[in-house]
């Protein structure tokens, strides 16, 4: 991880500049924080569970985050999926679209846990999940949990059986939480904390005491329906996330951190986030409430939380501007004014690719994967010589894999066993617009966790690969895995778990590349589909997560992209032997020059 020195006062990379320009936006800070304090009354009383535990706590103090606010480090979060008859629309770009509810609920069940990590002690998930079908459910089996997902409960019996087991522990369960596809008695019984969706007397309440319990309920039940909303396991996952930590049943560390101001922060966090905004990064504020482009992409950040990864990040690519970026690496990497620190998951243990052609995988074999059918001297022998390794056919993150016609280059960096990598790709624009984005990774070979359970020699596993970037003014470190890839590199698997630790986003994914960006046609079927489903799984994957093709037809390659592509080609040239930050530097310096000409 690229972490950037601190000086004695916590600042690094401040310029003194006249002007008076953030005046207006500390100005309505410091209304916000006297609003904070002169408000701060309201104090709630902890409850006991039915089942003995102690349920959770809401206290008020005004220095905190939520989490440190309700819960221990160690506490467990207990939560059930309820699965229900409704079609779930999962899945329309994928392999395999429409799973039943029962199979997502499965899925969900298996991943959550994943996204939290384990007890201190290691001797237990931090979320521990369960998956029922409504028709199966008793009124008594809600007991013990704090959060239950309904998902497609839509018939008579199925809403009947969920709202006896609600209604039997009601007073226990911290969140009741429900997809679109719930009928309408399902989704009047959701609930947040002291939010409960049906009472207007809440509404009223949070209305009127935004610091109020039952406020912050209400919005984590509105970030929960954003989520929901979307067929997307990434989405309900985080979704579910953001209850438990935001209710505070259990401290989540992927989703701990918060850029944004907010009630649940207190008067005092808040004041010292703005103030170290002030004190830090006057210039690049300045100028990027000043840039008009810039202003926009500030103001729709500020309507989504950043660790809504879908959405912020298309809000980002849609408006990448040299004063954002400015902006973002002076106030997120050069001075952490929100002391943010999202971990790279290391769960699920994903498997690595062990043999190749017949052989134990070395490292120049784990680089010819990677440069897949590049044009270069020491490509594979199959390399089909284009001007990128690999394309993307499918891909699980709905934030960084769903873009269209992405184009891997990857290639030696001349020095020892590192490589570069230039990922291309199309963004679709908020204005509808399409343009191509292009960055710049460090990669070197690092140690995988098989190494150490094999007793293996010290230093890293040929085929295991940590990537380094800056994207925007955020640090990006991401650990790569080659889960499995065909002798003749017709396609390859490729796993990743990374983080951009100071704007405090944690993410995984992984992807099917192939020379064309199509599914492989000797694998549409029989041994060959399932053996790059295998390797998907050993992801915890399943095809229907998955976006971008079927096996027969590719979205992300259609024709309305191809077409666009043909008059407007994509930036394959490579990037080359030069750092990240002095690659960022020299396109600072061009995009400052452009729009000065402009």
């Amino acid at each position: 991880m690229i972490r950037a020195n601190t000086s004695t006062c916590a600042c690094t990379g401040s310029r003194k500049a006249a002007g008076c320009g953030y005046l207006t936006i500390l100005s309505s800070a410091l209304v916000l924080v006297l609003i904070f304090f002169a408000k701060q009354i309201e104090s709630f009383q902890p409850t006991t569970r039915n089942d003995g535990r102690r349920a959770s706590t809401t206290t008020t103090t005004t220095s905190s985050t939520s989490s440190q606010l309700f819960s221990s480090p160690d506490k467990i979060a207990h939560v059930t999926f309820v699965s229900g008859s409704a079609e779930t629309g999962y899945g329309q770009t994928s392999p395999e679209p429409n799973p039943t509810w029962a199979q997502v609920c499965n899925q969900l069940a298996l991943r959550l846990p994943h996204f939290a990590g384990t007890t201190s002690d290691g001797s237990s998930d931090i979320i521990q999940t369960r998956s029922i079908p409504a028709t199966e459910l008793n009124a008594e089996d809600l007991k013990g949990q704090d959060v239950v997902v309904a998902l497609g409960v839509c018939t008579s019996e199925e809403e009947t059986r969920l709202g006896e087991a609600i209604e039997t522990t009601s007073d226990a369960l911290v969140a009741v939480l429900a997809d679109p596809t719930c009928a309408a008695a399902t989704l009047s019984r959701q609930k947040a904390g002291k939010y409960v969706r049906s009472s207007p007397l809440a509404d009223l309440l949070a209305a009127l005491i935004p610091w109020s319990a039952t406020a912050t309920g209400r919005r984590v039940l509105s970030k929960t329906d954003t989520l929901l909303a979307r067929k997307s396991s990434e989405d309900y996952i985080f979704a579910v996330l953001f209850a438990i930590h935001g209710l505070g049943i259990a401290t989540i560390d992927a989703v701990k951190s918060d850029l944004s101001p907010s009630w649940e922060k207190g008067p005092i966090r808040n004041a010292k986030e703005f103030a170290k905004m002030a004190e830090c990064c006057q210039p690049q504020i300045i100028a990027a409430m000043s840039d008009p482009q810039t202003k926009r992409a500030i103001d729709l950040l500020d309507e989504v939380d950043l660790r809504d990864q879908v959405g912020s990040y298309r809000v980002i690519v849609s408006n990448e501007t040299p004063e954002l970026e400015e902006f973002t690496l002076c106030i997120l990497q050069q001075n952490d004014c929100f002391g943010c620190d999202a971990p790279i998951l290391d769960r699920p243990k994903v498997p690595l690719l062990k043999e190749w052609r017949g052989k134990s995988l070395d490292f120049d074999a784990a680089k010819q994967i990677l440069m897949g059918h590049l044009d270069h001297p020491d490509a594979s022998d199959c390399s089909q010589r284009k001007d990128w390794s690999w394309r993307i056919v499918v891909g699980a993150n709905p934030a960084y894999d769903a873009f269209p016609l992405q184009h891997q280059i990857f290639y030696p960096s001349g020095k020892g066993k590192s490589m570069w990598y230039d990922p291309v790709f199309c963004v679709e624009t908020l204005d509808d617009e399409r343009i191509w984005c292009k960055r710049h990774y460090r990669v070197t070979p690092r140690r995988h966790w098989s190494a150490d359970e094999e007793g293996a020699e010290k230093g890293p596993t040929p085929g295991a690969w940590t990537l380094n970037t800056l994207d925007n003014g955020m640090v990006s470190e991401e650990k790569w895995t080659t889960v499995d890839a065909a002798d003749d590199l017709s396609w390859a698997v490729l796993h990743y778990s990374g983080a951009a630790r100071r704007a405090g986003q944690s993410y995984v994914g992984a992807l099917l590349c192939t020379p064309d960006g199509q599914w492989p046609a000797d694998c549409r079927s029989g041994e060959g589909l399932e053996r790059i489903r295998a390797a998907f799984r050993s992801c915890d994957l399943e095809f229907w997560e998955l976006f971008g093709a079927s096996t027969e037809k590719s979205y992300m390659w259609a024709d309305t992209y191809t077409s666009w592509k043909k008059n407007n080609p994509p930036p394959l040239d490579r990037i080359g032997d030069i750092s990240i930050t002095a690659w960022r530097k020299k396109e600072l310096e061009k995009a400052f020059a452009e729009k000065q000409k402009a």
